[in-house]
């Protein structure tokens, strides 16, 4: 059986984030992700997520709020930017990282014109061995070069298409 792409992200989420850690939502749309990484994180974790609209701040609270997991997320609602390493702390590192600009996440229409730029903020705070995942339904315009010109010696890859989604996998050495 061919896993789905969310199931493959959930399952990679699974391996790579621990009770205790911080991670990153930098796309919370329907608060899919949101809620899955702050079950991983525990009361001792904490997960940092960014939503560029005031109605998915809304539900996303609401939801994290229902189910308990309020207390271990910062929702911000505004997309990442250049106080983005203060909002995470200034000595603090995140095990993972995750764009869901697909469908899965409801998404997909979204897509900021500066979200390689967000990347590129993300990336040296990872942890060594630390994930970044990001979703698309179909290929946008400068990934494929950005990933290419990533440093091999500094970042190992991957990427897992299905029919619909497409998952892009980077790992810091």
């Amino acid at each position: 059986m061919i896993p789905t792409t969310q199931t493959l992200v959930h399952q990679l989420i699974e391996q790579t984030v621990h009770v205790g850690d911080t991670v990153i939502d930098a796309t919370t749309a329907n608060g899919i992700n949101t809620r899955f990484l702050a079950t991983r994180v525990g009361t001792t974790g904490h997960v940092l997520s960014y939503t560029a609209t005031k109605d998915n701040a809304n539900a996303t609270a609401a939801s994290l709020f229902m189910s308990g997991l309020s207390d271990r997320v910062t929702l911000l609602g505004k997309t990442i930017d250049s106080h983005f390493v203060t909002e995470l702390g200034a000595q603090r590192q995140a095990s993972m990282a995750i764009f869901d600009y697909s469908s899965d996440a409801q998404n997909n229409n979204d897509i900021s014109e500066n979200y390689l730029e967000q990347v590129d903020r993300i990336l040296p705070r990872l942890t060594h061995g630390g994930l970044l995942i990001i979703k698309f339904n179909s290929m946008p315009i400068g990934l494929e070069d950005y990933m290419h010109n990533l440093i091999r010696a500094d970042f190992k890859q991957a990427t897992y298409i299905t029919d619909t989604i497409q998952a892009h996998f980077i790992t810091r050495i």
